[in-house]
């Protein structure tokens, strides 16, 4: 009886150990052909640019395991490596609006200038600085969605043309208010006053899609309102610590422009010129660029949110937040509420800020998550050369290792 019961236990311990090494070899596979595909991609866009300082990165969440592998970026390399992961933050952004309507303290349904539930004040200030063109028709929703009309404060220069008197007039505002003083914190109140001096808008609400951080900037104003809390305090303390974000954090002040150890330097590489800008004043960018994170945390927000372990119920995001609508543009399949949708790739957002590009990605079918990234802008065509970045060195080696993977 001993005998037969040592040799059926001899036999479970042999085919565990079978299973187990079958499984580590094809892990191991997998990692060896995801380390080429960084090598051989990188290779490939260094002979076009010889001079570009910067690597690649690729975190996979999946089925088949969890890998992370870089090319360019020094041999101790981890998943734990920060960077700057700019309007990936968006989908925090997103993810705040929705969990305090999941919590019945806001509806994304109201328009801005509705009363908070439960209160007698309104989602946006009634003063002058929050007199923007069409507010009373702009709802919460069109916010998340870009849908608004808001003028881009960030991206876009205040027309020359506007009538009203300012100094900036043909100028990128926070640009010029950069050049007299790098240390400068900005605020919701300040970027959100510029589009009303000007009466600045691209469209009525929910018309059309033109992509806006000051739109979510008037999100973060919400959350500030609704929460009671600072924008960063409500993001730390009812996302990104609750989800098991350890390593990641949103400076607000314009004086706060370190990156934590460990990091990536970020460049910005031009016909003529290499500059380091891993240094950068992030205050204009609260609530629509601010994130700095990890391929770990980064990786793992997305996937537990996507597939309703975070914060959000599964209804909230399949329902809504991944409700995408069709944009026209040149990036995205489609927009949701802080998120786009890539063919063949599935649900996340991408980032751009000075020195910095990532794409992140969720496919609610297979589960198969990716981060990727790379830590210098290449202009040396101006905007062409980071438009092939973000599409061909980000996006399109996101999708050859979800092909990689699931093969």
């Amino acid at each position: 009886m001993t005998t037969k019961k040592t040799v059926i236990m001899f036999i479970v311990a042999l085919f565990l150990f079978t299973s187990i090494s079958m499984i580590t070899t094809a892990q191991n596979d997998l990692q060896y052909k995801l380390q080429e595909l960084v090598n051989t991609e990188l290779a490939a866009y260094q002979e076009k640019f010889p001079d570009y300082p910067g690597g690649l990165a690729i975190k996979v969440i999946s089925k088949q395991g969890i890998f992370f592998v870089s090319a360019g970026m020094g041999t101790d390399i981890t998943d734990q490596i920060h960077f700057r992961a700019a309007s990936n933050t968006k989908t925090f952004t997103a993810t705040a609006i929705l969990l305090l309507h999941q919590q019945g303290k806001l509806d994304i349904s109201h328009r801005i200038v509705d009363a908070i539930p439960g209160t007698n004040e309104l989602y946006v200030p009634d003063t002058p600085e929050y007199n923007i063109p069409y507010k009373d028709s702009i709802t919460i929703l069109d916010l998340l969605r870009h849908r608004a009309g808001v003028f881009d404060v960030s991206n876009d220069p205040v027309p020359d043309t506007v009538s009203a008197q300012v100094p900036y007039k043909g100028l990128n505002y926070i640009d010029y208010i950069l050049d007299s003083d790098s240390m400068h914190t900005f605020t919701f109140d300040e970027l959100i006053n510029v589009v009303a001096q000007c009466q600045l808008s691209y469209f009525l609400p929910n018309t059309d899609y033109h992509y806006s951080n000051t739109g979510y900037s008037i999100l973060g104003k919400i959350i500030e309102r609704v929460s009671q809390k600072s924008y960063q305090q409500f993001l730390m303390e009812d996302i990104i610590l609750p989800m098991g974000l350890q390593n990641s954090s949103m400076p607000v002040l314009g004086t706060d422009q370190n990156i934590p150890e460990p990091f990536v330097p970020g460049y910005i590489l031009t016909t003529d010129s290499l500059e380091n800008v891993t240094l950068s004043n992030m205050s204009a960018n609260v609530a629509e660029g601010i994130l700095i994170t990890t391929p770990y945390d980064l990786g793992h927000f997305l996937k537990k949110l996507l597939s309703g372990q975070g914060v959000l119920s599964p209804y909230l995001v399949n329902s809504v937040m991944m409700n995408y609508l069709p944009t026209g543009g040149i990036y995205a399949g489609g927009y949701g509420c802080g998120l786009t949708y890539l063919n063949n790739l599935g649900y996340g957002h991408n980032g751009a800020h000075e020195g910095y590009l990532s794409q992140m990605a969720y496919d609610p079918q297979t589960g198969f998550t990716v981060v990727a990234f790379t830590n210098c802008w290449n202009l040396k065509s101006d905007m062409s050369t980071l438009h092939d970045q973000l599409v061909y060195l980000l996006e399109n080696n996101c999708y050859q290792a979800k092909l990689i993977v699931n093969e």
